[in-house]
């Protein structure tokens, strides 16, 4: 099977690398690379020619705007993943767009056209694919779901941590959106702050400053860490150093129908988690099996937080549970079968 991969994706992006891997692992694949860039743009004959010489053509995460395009050149069929909905995105995450306005009319549109298109769309859990049926009309035998697993070369254990009552750390990584609720965690922080618990944030983005202002100038937290991005091929390492792991707590649609990259890491990893109960992460993951869920009220965070740390047994029990679930049944090898199985 001849797979072109094509469009203005990101080409480190996790979800994306984990779908790569995968293929590339498979004997029964020859996967092609061939992304471009929104302002460089793209030779179009050459693209049409792998395009036609392909089986799949498949367009990676956030590339809604390449599927019109590519279903323009040729008849091979294409295979989009969305991931995400830039409607529920854009008008309900960031809540930066008016519901009723010209603007979220768009995005509807730009997320309808992209999928009413597209042959083969997957989607990353059945929440999701439930949302884009219901409220974005989507044929639904035409979607199946791929979870996002985890890249097992990249996330795994290494030597494990000594923790002490004076050295336990409480981490979390991401880009500081909505969804992630990385407020909710200094309000726990700040609950917590006679505890002997060092918090950790690796990341930027657009609610990074806002949550850096909480923890620094309002609860004036010295036990709050804001580290910064860290290179892609260093987060493991970073993670390793975590005695508990932390994962969304959003509370909003959005938050309810994923499960975020994070997670698969911490659990690929070999770590307790910490995360917001929700539809979506009920798919794959048993509160007090593999994960501990919790609203998304600080004061319960910080409960499971101390609950965790005062207990052991119960951390390692989560982490190793977490681990031979997510590496054994959503590892990239795994990933690229379900990938290829829905093809065929």
């Amino acid at each position: 099977m001849k797979i072109l991969a094509t469009g203005a994706y990101e080409t480190d992006y996790n979800r994306t690398l984990v779908i790569f891997n995968g293929l590339k692992k498979s004997a029964d694949v020859e996967l092609i690379e061939f992304p471009y860039s929104k302002k460089g743009g793209v030779d179009v004959r050459l693209l049409k020619q792998k395009c036609d010489e392909a089986d799949f053509v498949f367009i990676p995460s956030f590339c809604h705007a390449d599927v019109r395009k590519i279903k323009r050149l040729t008849n091979t069929p294409v295979v989009f993943d969305p991931l995400i909905s830039r409607y529920l995105t854009k008008v309900f995450d960031y809540k930066k767009v008016w519901k009723y306005s010209p603007r979220a009319l768009k995005n509807f549109y730009k997320d309808k056209i992209a999928m009413g298109l597209a042959d083969v769309i997957f989607c990353d859990t059945h929440a999701h694919l439930k949302y884009f049926e219901e409220t974005i009309g989507i044929d639904p035998s035409k979607m199946h779901v791929l979870p996002v697993g985890v890249n097992t070369d990249e996330f795994k254990p290494i030597l494990a941590k000594q923790s002490s009552v004076e050295n336990f750390t409480v981490g979390f990584y991401g880009s500081f959106i909505p969804l992630q609720g990385a407020d909710k965690i200094v309000e726990a922080a700040n609950i917590l702050r006679e505890e002997h618990i060092n918090f950790e944030m690796i990341g930027e983005g657009v609610e990074c400053r806002r949550v850096k202002k909480l923890a620094i100038e309002k609860h004036q937290l010295s036990k709050v860490t804001f580290t910064g991005k860290v290179p892609y091929e260093e987060l493991n390492a970073a993670i390793n150093k975590f005695d508990i792991c932390l994962g969304i707590f959003g509370g909003t649609q959005k938050a309810n129908l994923v499960i975020p990259n994070k997670v698969y890491h911490y659990a690929g990893i070999r770590k307790p988690i910490i995360t917001q109960d929700s539809v979506g992460i009920r798919e794959i993951f048993t509160h007090e099996e593999n994960v501990i869920l919790t609203s998304t009220e600080p004061s319960e965070i910080a409960e499971q937080i101390l609950r965790l740390k005062s207990d052991e047994v119960l951390r390692d029990k989560i982490a190793n549970n977490a681990y031979v679930k997510i590496t054994e049944e959503f590892n990239e090898i795994k990933i690229a079968e379900m990938f290829i199985n829905a093809l065929k």
